[in-house]
């Protein structure tokens, strides 16, 4: 097979298939699936006493696979994540599905239900035997399993903190990338956890590793409105420029950028005061009108993204008096605050004080 491309692909094709299966699958459902793999193995391998017609037997038996597999692996992902779904509203209806998986992700679900949902019923014994079954998940990668370990063991990181980082080292592993149509069903846990869930699933890594972070898009379109577009596109010069001397550390400014947009689309009650009240605000405005460095940032560059401010600030107040009730006053002070700390993150990364330390 492996001089043969197209039947290079079909295995690939199936491989991935059956772990995504078995990954999704509660035990039962997955030895069932085992055995049923193994039979149709045999009739696979029986292809080696047609040598003359070896590639035509081998697709024969590998195409129906493939699709067979593809459709099984879509039927387990959709009943697991409908077990999750359960979580907000029917906690102990969840926790009876999801014991019916013996993986790591499941595992680390029912961790999180022991710690932040008592009424889903799971006791301590079971949430501690799980939880060493999560942290076993991570034994084939070495630096998230070590990650992992030194929270648990810091007497200074929260239990909110561990719970949550266990479930987003496991969460990240689901092939997103190649599913497009497989919905963030745990998305519930930002608005249900707040601040500790921001930070457990931001940055995290300090390399390409927290490119996926916070693994749950914005719930709100406002950052996908022409006035933040163009904002964002004002901006997209200046900061490719400065990423090419930022090295990998880049990535965990990208995940935080994601993470404000995530935690403004569901608390944006968080921005009505300024991030660190009492303290003097950066004058980033300022900073872009005073700055020296024209090779870095030229000047049609820097006057166009101080003329997209204001059309972000406004689009802002708007959306949240018409789609989250709040009042003028508090709209415009909210958009003032949202708008200076996306303005602050951006020239900290494009001046490099905020990886360089300077």
């Amino acid at each position: 097979m492996c001089q043969q491309p197209p039947l290079g692909e079909l295995d690939s094709k199936i491989n991935d298939s059956y772990l995504r299966a078995t990954g999704s699958m509660s035990a039962q459902d997955a030895a069932a699936l085992r055995t049923e793999q193994r039979a149709w193995l045999k009739t696979r391998n029986a292809c080696a006493g047609s040598a003359n017609e070896l590639n035509a037997c081998l697709t024969a038996s590998m195409t129906p696979r493939a699709q067979a597999l593809k459709d099984i692996a879509q039927r387990a992902t959709q009943n697991f994540d409908a077990a999750v779904s359960l979580i907000p509203t029917a906690p102990a209806t969840a926790a009876d599905k999801l014991r019916q998986y013996q993986t790591p992700l499941a595992s680390a679900w029912l961790v999180y239900l022991n710690h932040f949902v008592p009424a889903s019923g799971v006791t301590a014994q079971e949430a501690s035997k799980r939880h060493q079954m999560a942290l076993d998940g991570l034994k084939d990668d070495d630096f998230a399993y070590s990650i992992m370990k030194d929270i648990d063991s810091d007497p200074k990181e929260s239990k909110d903190r561990a719970v949550l980082t266990l479930l987003r080292m496991h969460i990240e592993r689901l092939d997103y990338g190649n599913d497009d149509d497989r919905p963030y069903v745990h998305c519930f846990i930002f608005p249900a956890q707040g601040q500790a869930a921001y930070e457990a699933f931001g940055a995290l890594y300090g390399s390409s590793r927290d490119g996926a972070a916070p693994i749950c898009a914005p719930q709100a379109a406002i950052f996908s409105s022409p006035a933040w577009k163009a904002l964002n596109d004002a901006f997209s010069d200046a900061l490719s420029k400065a990423s090419d001397g930022a090295g990998t550390i880049q990535f965990s400014s990208y995940a935080d950028w994601r993470m404000f947009e995530l935690h403004v689309s569901v608390k944006p009650e968080d921005y009505l005061k300024p991030a660190e009240p009492g303290k003097k605000p950066r004058e980033s405005e300022n900073e872009i009108r005073e700055w020296k460095d024209d090779a870095a940032w030229p000047k049609a560059q820097r006057e166009k993204a101080l003329a997209a401010l204001e059309p972000a600030r406004k689009a802002t107040a708007e959306w949240l008096q018409k789609d989250r009730g709040w009042t003028a006053e508090n709209a415009r002070n909210g958009a003032d605050n949202i708008v200076r700390e996306w303005l602050d993150d951006r020239v900290i990364f494009i001046d490099g004080s905020g990886w360089t330390g300077e």
